[in-house]
């Protein structure tokens, strides 16, 4: 920040103006060891902690079921929570479906197909259907692994092939973001706009869509759904022997649909993330990313809902499951599923097959899924060998002119129903009418917030720790700790001016790149401190200073965040029914117990800076907390109504908050702090760019109103970071 920009900051503050604030006192001499020795890599220590503890929980609950009756319980309850954390599905509507093209080989054909999972959105297919022998045959749905192809790769047309040779129907479908279903690819370029990995195109939406009571599992697992729907209206398939089959993340998506939908009625799971999440660990400087938020589902640790759960839930119908290489834990893994399949007395149903090869449907496991369906459905063996054969032209597969849904404008994409979705939402809320409304709204919001967000506020003791105590030019810097919870400690700098004159007011810095990106000298906290303000600048907890020591995965660009230690941080909270963000606003509100703590701050009020994320960690603690007196927001996310209107953003899961748009957005936070001082300056859309001041003015009319009605109109602004307005 330069030094104009650092005056007009203190201008916009209002420094010289009388605010009641909180100050902590300064301590000297003391050097205490650091929290940072008993609680090594914290925040992710705290969450796997936490996690491992419901493992451990629902593991004693599993070891517990010893009857077939008491698995089927338990089958019954996975059940029913995956399609509870799915959302629901929807009505079937009429699937429409229109053969494109056919195409004869030998002993076989393919069709170019399309139908509809829900009005106007298209499910790209091909159906490969034997020609010799007698029907009905079998049908097999395949969803296919996370390839930009999807299932016009070659090693997915040949396990196709494999399979039609062996006797099957088999339905290959693209799920969203994949195949003739990406959103991003350009048939006039032939690239990609966002990422080569359709693994984007499925974070992209789908951590928005989280916000609006969605999830993009839901649109997978009910494409896959309907996609059995299709098979049992073909006059060639035997409507009782129905299986699915998938490899990599179709294998993921198998086991969601084969564990949800019991029409299907024989499973393969290809490589498809067979092993359990928890208990998680994590080693010194391993790196930590997510997979894909397609195969998350919140808040499955809660349920003890995880991938054994979800391939038990096929018993006793015939699993089997393949992997790249067997392996202890792998094999372990494998007993206890068998041991489940033993209990319903079927321990012949369940079977294990090893590629000893690298990640792909490879022939070995191609040869081993076609003979499970054949043994199961058929009473035979499949070939024992694949014949050679040759792949399709990804331009004989189209079911569009040129390979693009999206381009060809057949119908719905997941972004346009979004779009379609957020103009619905948040649900209009009466405005308050005058003061007394306003204090209403504000224990109203509080309430909500609590809950979505899961901020409760620990009481126990700070248990500060003075680590050192730094001169500087006319004030020092007392470097300390103290916890926001057992586990979580918050690193600080209080910045004090020397030549003090009794108790002073009291500034909390937060910045989501950490407590020193401005606390150098010549910086803005120097600045403050130099007009007489004391400040606090801490690190919440995962930043700056307690910054997990773990690269992110192997993600790079401008949307690299999508899987970033960040997000799979945000999805472990999530899983527990938690909130990443909640817990930092916590720490935020334990920031101001520090303050209220010492015994150098005026008393009567406290004043929060925010930069970037540290926007909206102030913004909500003090819709919960009204000790803080006045907020100035820098950068912040302008609305969460914004994110679900584009098909792209730079924006973190780590400021998300899941179903917060069936509650509210940003404008309504801002309102609950509705009498006390407000300035946003420059808030951003969703490339984290500033958005212009008129749309910023229109997004918050309702905020402005509600200030407006409680008689405090000139406490809330929004600014453009030109400081050209004193802080009421």
């Amino acid at each position: 920040m330069s030094t104009n920009s650092r005056r007009g900051f203190l201008k916009q503050a209002g420094v010289a103006a009388t605010f009641p604030w909180f100050s902590p006192a300064a301590l000297h001499g003391a050097r205490e060891e650091s929290y940072a020795h008993e609680m090594p890599d914290m925040l992710l220590a705290h969450l796997s902690n936490r996690l491992n503890a419901l493992a451990a929980k629902w593991d004693r609950e599993r070891e517990a079921i010893k009857t077939p009756a008491q698995l089927e319980a338990r089958n019954s309850f996975v059940r029913q929570k995956l399609r509870e954390m799915m959302h629901g599905f929807p009505k079937r509507a009429p699937l429409n479906p229109v053969v494109v093209a056919v195409h004869e080989r030998d002993g076989y054909r393919v069709e170019n197909v399309m139908f509809q999972s829900r009005p106007d959105f298209w499910v790209t297919g091909n159906v490969y259907v034997p020609t010799t022998g007698r029907g009905p045959f079998p049908g097999i749905i395949s969803p296919c692994g996370h390839y930009p192809w999807a299932r016009m790769e070659p090693e997915y047309q040949f396990a196709y092939m494999n399979m039609v040779k062996g006797g099957l129907v088999v339905l290959a479908f693209d799920p969203v973001g994949q195949g003739e279903r990406r959103q991003y690819w350009n048939p006039q370029t032939g690239a990609t706009e966002v990422a080569s990995a359709s693994t984007y195109e499925h974070s992209m939406p789908g951590q928005v869509q989280l916000l609006m009571g969605e999830d993009l599992t839901h649109y997978r697992v009910w494409d896959g759904m309907c996609a059995v729907d299709y098979l049992l209206t073909r006059p060639e398939v035997d409507k009782g022997k129905i299986g699915c089959a998938g490899h990599s993340g179709g294998g993921t998506l198998t086991k969601f649909i084969s564990a949800i939908d019991e029409r299907v009625k024989c499973v393969v799971v290809n490589e498809g993330g067979a092993t359990n999440r928890w208990p998680s660990g994590y080693s010194p400087g391993s790196r930590l990313g997510p997979s894909d938020v397609e195969q998350n589902v919140f808040p499955a640790a809660i349920y003890g809902v995880d991938a054994h759960d979800q391939l038990v839930a096929v018993a006793p119908r015939p699993l089997l499951v393949t992997i790249e290489h067997f392996s202890p834990g792998f094999n372990r893994a494998m007993d206890r599923i068998r041991q489940r399949y033993e209990l319903f007395d079927v321990a012949e149903k369940f079977g294990t097959e090893e590629a000893a090869d690298p990640h792909s449907w490879t022939p070995k496991l191609r040869i081993a899924t076609t003979d499970w369906f054949c043994r199961w459905f058929l009473g035979k063996r499949g070939p024992e060998v694949e014949p050679r054969f040759k792949a399709e032209a990804p331009e004989t597969l189209y079911c569009t002119p040129n390979g693009s849904v999206r381009y060809s404008q057949q119908g719905q994409t997941v972004f346009s129903l979004m779009l379609r979705r957020q103009a619905e939402l948040p649900p209009n809320r009466m405005l308050p009418e005058n003061a007394a409304g306003a204090a209403a709204f504000r224990t109203e919001m509080a309430k909500e917030i609590r809950g979505l967000i899961h901020c409760d506020k620990p009481d126990h003791p700070l248990g500060v720790r003075n680590i050192t105590t730094t001169p500087r030019n006319g004030y020092r810097i007392e470097k300390l700790q103290f916890l926001s919870e057992p586990g979580i400690y918050i690193p600080t700098w209080v910045f004090v001016p020397n030549a003090k004159n009794g108790r002073l007011p009291a500034t909390l810095y937060l910045h989501e790149e950490g407590k020193e990106t401005d606390g150098a000298e010549f910086g803005l906290l120097e600045e403050l401190t130099r007009a007489g303000h004391l400040v606090v600048a801490v690190d919440v907890r995962g930043i700056g200073e307690t910054e997990p020591p773990h690269p992110p995965g192997d993600r790079y660009g401008p949307f690299a965040h999508l899987f970033d230690a960040e997000t799979a941080m945000s999805y472990m909270a999530w899983y527990m029914d938690e909130s990443l963000f909640g817990m930092r606003v916590r720490d935020v509100m334990r920031s101001v117990d520090y303050a209220l703590s010492r015994q150098d701050v005026a008393p009567g009020g406290l004043r929060v800076v925010g930069k970037g994320m540290g926007a909206l960690w102030a913004l909500y603690a003090a819709a919960l907390d009204t000790r803080i007196t006045s907020v100035l927001a820098e950068g912040g996310l302008d609305s969460y109504r914004s994110l679900a209107r584009v098909d792209r953003y730079t924006h973190s899961a780590n400021v998300f908050i899941r179903d917060v748009l069936l509650h509210f957005d940003l404008p309504h936070v801002a309102a609950a702090m509705a009498g006390r001082n407000l300035v946003l300056i420059s808030p951003t859309g969703p490339m984290k760019n500033p958005v212009p001041m008129a749309s910023a003015h229109r997004t918050y009319e309702w905020t402005a109103a509600a200030y407006k009605n409680a008689g405090a109109e000139g406490r809330f602004r929004i600014t453009d970071g030109s400081f050209g307005l004193k802080m009421p």
